[in-house]
């Protein structure tokens, strides 16, 4: 804002081009493509990342509500069927809690046999 002074369009935008104007999104998805090919990552939309943040803060711990209402969905069936994935470590975390409420204990099970 400062480098381009007068040229500055204050629009009130929260993302902007470089002057402060609109924010073209196909620059926006040409630069993704470029930045997943340097990493070696498979070619991907874009819109991916939504769902991956979905899953990331579900993985965290953060109530699906709440993620809902975050990616501005009206309807939590959106949310919870389409946008978050349950990831093989929430399953493991899951039953490590379940081994814990219940007290399983592997070693006394096996000194059982």
């Amino acid at each position: 804002m400062l480098k381009v002074g007068s040229l500055w369009e204050d629009r009130d935008l929260v993302i902007t081009d470089l002057h402060g104007g609109y924010f073209n999104p196909r620059y926006l998805e040409k630069l993704f493509r470029k930045i997943i090919a340097e990493v070696g990552l498979p070619p991907m939309p874009f819109h991916n990342l939504r769902h991956s943040a979905a899953t990331l803060l579900l993985s965290m711990g953060v109530p699906l509500k709440v993620i809902q209402e975050i990616l501005g969905h009206s309807n939590f069936a959106i949310t919870a069927n389409i946008y978050t994935d349950v990831l093989p470590i929430m399953q493991k975390e899951a039953m490590d809690k379940w081994d814990v409420e219940f007290k399983y204990d592997e070693q006394r099970d096996k000194q059982a046999e």
